[in-house]
């Protein structure tokens, strides 16, 4: 089920994932890129990590990911040794959900 951004929440919320959401999963992209643990060979690991807005299903947030094959194996082998998305994610999860809630008005 989507939103209805033809009422005037549905705006609200438009606009908040616009530029709100659209802006941590830019921050979450250079988060991850600044501090991934590997060592580059190619560069191609890092340059491809992509910060996205996820809005579907009633689910408004962000997501990274990795668009090189091996990006699974990054953040899976050597017990997650080589893992960003997740620790990124973690990071910013607290500050995310505090801006949704002072920007509709909720309380803690």
């Amino acid at each position: 089920m989507g939103v209805d951004v033809s009422g005037a929440y549905g705006r609200v919320l438009a606009r908040f994932r616009d530029t709100v959401i659209k802006g941590y999963a830019v921050e979450a992209e250079q988060t991850a890129k600044a501090n991934a643990p590997w060592k580059d060979q190619t560069g191609d690991a890092r340059k491809k990590l992509k910060g996205i807005v996820i809005d579907e299903d009633g689910t408004l947030g962000i997501a990274l990911r990795h668009r090189v094959e091996y990006g699974k194996w990054l953040e899976t082998a050597n017990n997650g040794k080589y893992a960003i998305l997740k620790p990124t994610l973690e990071t910013m999860r607290a500050r995310v959900f505090e801006t949704f809630r002072k920007y509709f008005g909720g309380h803690k």
